[in-house]
């Protein structure tokens, strides 16, 4: 990499009012005006001396197939972008390691218990919510269910739809890891 430092994450854009500057211009800890560095991530307040780094938050995403080889999609219940496509998965919660969260978030999303589960790959994605970006990782898992018998949908789901990876149409999906996820599905 010759040295250079590689940033595959761009800041957001300040016309979408999500861009992290907007959001941490006051110290948590002296509550002193300090600077957010667009390009380390990082808030440092120059009176106290607190330094934050904006560091991306653990997600995991199912692949879930039926025996026709279709790929088990969401849809959304709640913003961001309600009613599109997504993958099955939430944020990994504090003190919870990626493979009890996938577990979890298939229970709770799908009522579903995977016989087993096997990590895929990772992707980066920008999720807005709130006003704000959060920078995630999304930790891919390929889930294999033997029964769909008690498959429904909750949490903030409002559907569910098996597709073939080749079909799923890309404006569907408002999330890049997840678009990225599928491209990468393709590929195999």
């Amino acid at each position: 990499m010759n040295g250079k430092k590689m940033n595959t994450i761009s800041s957001p854009k300040d016309e979408l009012g999500v861009d992290p500057k907007n959001h941490y211009r006051y110290c948590p800890r002296c509550a002193t005006k300090g600077n957010f560095d667009s390009n380390s991530f990082a808030f440092k307040c120059h009176s106290c001396g607190f330094h934050f780094f904006l560091n991306s938050s653990a997600a995991v995403t199912a692949l879930i197939y039926n025996q026709k080889g279709e790929l088990l999609f969401t849809h959304r219940g709640v913003e961001p972008s309600i009613g599109k496509l997504d993958l099955p998965g939430g944020f990994i919660d504090p003190g919870e390691n990626a493979e009890t969260a996938m577990m979890r978030e298939i229970k709770e999303e799908l009522d579903l218990t995977p016989d087993k589960i096997e990590y895929f790959a990772s992707f980066p994605n920008e999720y807005h919510f709130s006003g704000t970006v959060v920078f995630t990782i999304d930790m891919v898992y390929k889930c294999s269910v033997s029964d769909f018998s008690t498959l429904t949908y909750r949490d903030d789901i409002i559907g569910l739809e098996f597709i073939k990876p080749e079909k799923v149409d890309f404006n569907e999906i408002p999330f890049k890891s997840v678009r990225n996820i599928i491209k990468a599905i393709r590929n195999e």
